[in-house]
């Protein structure tokens, strides 16, 4: 019989370099964790494909700005949800991944439905160091960071450094989008200030309805305004493709007053 772990069953154990690594089932729904109740991932076990985490969802914002990818960067992989949306979803897509930790990447295959395909590849390595030696060699339209461990937002989140080499990788249309912890309000500001430096079109932040996760995203150059003006439209579509409540994303957006700043000064100015 299976042991009780954070108010499941565990399944499955393991621990290397960096700590525990969990995999708990809970009426019906099989989790990752770290060490701590912290959800990394979440998957339904009678509907694998559906995106369970409301983070997760969010993050696919950049879709709004950036509708068909043809590559795609994702540093962090947890269960694999990022991944495997994209894979489904955008079967001309390449996706690149980078995860620090090999126990997860073979987790995510074995437990969470992660396929093996050349569309998908995976690095073992630090997303810091990956970001580092790539530099201006690779070009993605979009780049998403999901960075947690046991203790909280990894390294390379408070790393002015690392928001400078993603910009150095996106094309000129590109969407940088990246995952922070609310509650730690300072370090989330810093990493909003580093993305304004960083990329030449505006930043801004969505706080996830219900949840502590915020999403900061970048673009890599200012928005055309025909693009801004289609955004109803594109996140109605997408969320009939996807099943993902991207119209309801895109009026938080703008209910913060933050989606957009460089282009709506613009735009009232004539």
């Amino acid at each position: 019989m299976p042991s009780r772990k954070f108010g499941g069953d565990l399944i499955h154990f393991a621990r290397d370099a960096y700590g525990s690594i969990e995999v708990v089932d809970t009426f019906g729904v099989r989790t990752l964790h770290f060490g701590t109740p912290a959800r990394q991932s979440a998957m339904c076990l009678q509907e694998p494909d559906r995106v369970e985490l409301p983070y997760v969802r969010a993050m696919l914002s950049a879709l709004l700005f950036h509708p068909q990818p043809s590559d795609v960067l994702l540093l962090g992989l947890g269960g694999g949800s990022l991944a495997k949306a994209l894979f489904q979803h955008f079967p001309a897509c390449q996706i690149d991944v980078v995860e620090r930790r090999g126990v997860v990447v073979e987790i995510a295959h074995r437990f969470f439905g992660l396929p093996l395909h050349p569309r998908l590849s995976v690095t073992v390595g630090d997303a810091g160091e990956f970001v580092k030696q790539a530099g201006r060699l690779a070009a993605y339209d979009l780049i998403l960071a999901d960075l947690f461990d046991g203790e909280g937002m990894a390294s390379p989140v408070a790393e002015e450094s690392f928001y400078f080499g993603c910009a150095g990788m996106l094309r000129p249309a590109g969407v940088f989008g990246i995952n922070l912890w609310g509650s730690q309000t300072a370090a989330c500001n810093r990493a909003l200030d580093m993305m304004r430096k960083a990329f030449d079109g505006p930043a801004f932040r969505l706080a996830v309805p219900g949840r502590g996760n915020l999403i900061g995203f970048s673009l890599a150059s200012e928005p055309k305004r025909a693009a801004m003006d289609a955004m109803e439209q594109r996140a109605r579509r997408l969320e009939t493709r996807l099943g993902i409540e991207f119209s309801r994303f895109l009026w938080a957006l703008k209910a913060a007053g933050r989606a957009f700043p460089k282009s709506e000064s613009r735009t009232r100015g004539g």
